[in-house]
């Protein structure tokens, strides 16, 4: 991980590791909660693509490549929001670490780091903010996984 700048979000989620592993790796599932667009070509040095299309018109994306993929375990990948300022964020990383502490009970421990200027705290907080909102719908997303028929 880039160690001159990060943020770490932890949460303890009600699903099994495969699936919230699946719901960062296989875009169909990726699509319910993380993007409206996602294209990704999941394998290391393979490319991502995700878009949010706003209500009010706008597109939000981000793309990026994936550097590690160990399944039930990590996933480090590259991370750039297009619109981003040059020179602001450089190098942007997001690491998601996976551990099971019961049966169907999974921390999932999401690090965003990066080279480049700091943040201010109000930036900071925005940051975590974004993320917590995601890892909101990434709960949302994987209860179909629990509902759907074979």
């Amino acid at each position: 991980m880039n160690d001159e700048h990060s943020a770490t979000i932890v949460r303890v989620i009600n699903a099994p590791i495969n699936e919230l592993y699946a719901a960062w790796t296989e875009p169909q599932i990726m699509k319910r909660w993380l993007a409206t667009v996602v294209e990704a070509d999941v394998r290391v040095g393979g490319k991502f693509r995700i878009e949010n299309h706003e209500k009010d018109g706008t597109i939000n994306a981000f793309t990026g490549e994936y550097r590690v993929l160990e399944p039930g375990v990590r996933i480090v990948q590259t991370f750039h929001h297009v619109d981003a300022k040059p020179g602001t964020f450089e190098d942007e990383l997001i690491e998601i670490k996976l551990k099971a502490l019961a049966v169907g009970v999974t921390e999932l421990r999401l690090i965003n780091s990066w080279k480049g200027g700091a943040m201010s705290d109000d930036e900071l907080e925005k940051l975590e903010a974004g993320w917590a909102q995601w890892l909101d719908l990434l709960i949302v997303g994987v209860e179909p996984m629990r509902t759907e028929e074979p």
